[in-house]
């Protein structure tokens, strides 16, 4: 073990020490054990870490999961988006993993100060049933993966039409979604320009494509919007044809449902547009003559690099409409 390695909580005192041990089983254990402990839930054999993410979480052998929020990277936004999404979601029949408790690693603990210290809260979940998508798909041949896409297309429409009747974020009239869009509308160009998946000719297009956001939004009654449907998000039982899970709720918004496709698509689906037609069907998706040019716009507008799975070579491309076509046309 590295000398310089923290073996506290109150050692992670910058995004950068962070970064490094978010995904750090060894370091996480002792606390995940710790935490298990202080609601007298089962000790585990073995612990996991299913992959890379921005919370902490970590699988145990009992069928739990434990997510814990750091006060980097947005963990208190985060910590606070779960428990709102989860007091929304909960009695509409969707296959979310049951929360089972929460706690704080912390309570009250005063740092050198004498102020009150990060509590370090966390939330513990049963573990979703099935594997990923990303696992199902090459596994399945194409009438499964088409069955598959229509089930997660009918679970994006019953995500957005659970009522919005959150305090914060997924209040009807929250303003947090057109706020990202104001603030990913002025930051997307240079975005792009380091990714570097898109060409400078077609990047000189961009702010004069993407319209003021309220005119955007302009109409549209506000849903309840999972914005990161990626591969590792979506559970399902490839035998029986079904979604199993849904998970991660950082990124919920009462916003527009035209935001949730973007991951969905680009990341989960890696942009095979025959997935996407089969969850529109499945969704009962009505697609517009402007489609495809109202989705690269909800694509330059999101708050993630959603390029990064296209497997395309984007960089020859140096239209604007060509490029909606080639990613949304159905």
């Amino acid at each position: 073990m590295p000398e310089n390695r923290p073996t506290d909580l109150g050692e992670i005192a910058s995004d950068d020490i962070y970064a490094k041990l978010r995904n750090d089983l060894d370091f996480w254990e002792p606390w995940v054990r710790r935490a298990l402990d202080s609601l007298g839930l089962a000790a585990p054999g073995t612990l996991r870490i299913p992959g890379e993410s921005t919370n902490p979480v970590v699988l145990t052998d009992t069928g739990l999961a434990v997510k814990l929020y750091g006060e980097h990277w947005c963990g208190p936004e985060n910590h606070a988006a779960e428990l709102e999404a989860y007091e929304v979601l909960q009695g509409h029949g969707l296959p979310i993993p049951r929360l089972v408790a929460r706690g704080e690693l912390r309570p009250g603990r005063p740092d050198r100060s004498g102020a009150c210290a990060w509590p370090w809260p966390f939330l513990v979940m049963e573990t979703a049933s099935g594997i990923t998508w990303r696992q199902a798909m090459p596994t399945l041949d194409r009438p499964r993966q088409l069955s598959l896409a229509r089930r997660v297309g009918a679970l994006v429409r019953q995500v957005h039409e659970v009522p919005l009747t959150g305090s914060a974020a997924l209040r009807p009239d929250a303003d947090v979604f057109a706020d990202l869009l104001r603030e990913r509308r002025e930051a997307t160009l240079e975005d792009h320009q380091e990714w570097g998946y898109l060409s400078p000719r077609l990047l000189a297009d961009v702010p004069d494509f993407l319209p003021d956001v309220d005119a955007l939004l302009a109409g549209r009654k506000p849903v309840l919007v999972h914005g990161d449907l990626h591969g590792t998000n979506l559970f399902v039982d490839p035998a029986a044809e079904r979604v199993t899970g849904l998970i991660d709720f950082t990124d919920v918004y009462a916003g527009d449902p035209r935001y949730s496709l973007v991951q969905l698509h680009l990341n989960a689906f890696r942009a095979d547009k025959g997935l996407l037609a089969a969850a529109l069907e499945g969704a009962g998706w009505e697609v517009s003559p402007g489609f495809a040019e109202e989705m690269l716009r909800f694509t330059f507008l999101h708050d993630f690099d959603v390029l990064e799975e296209v497997p395309a070579d984007l960089t020859g491309v140096e239209d604007v409409g060509e490029l909606a076509r080639l990613l949304w046309g159905v």
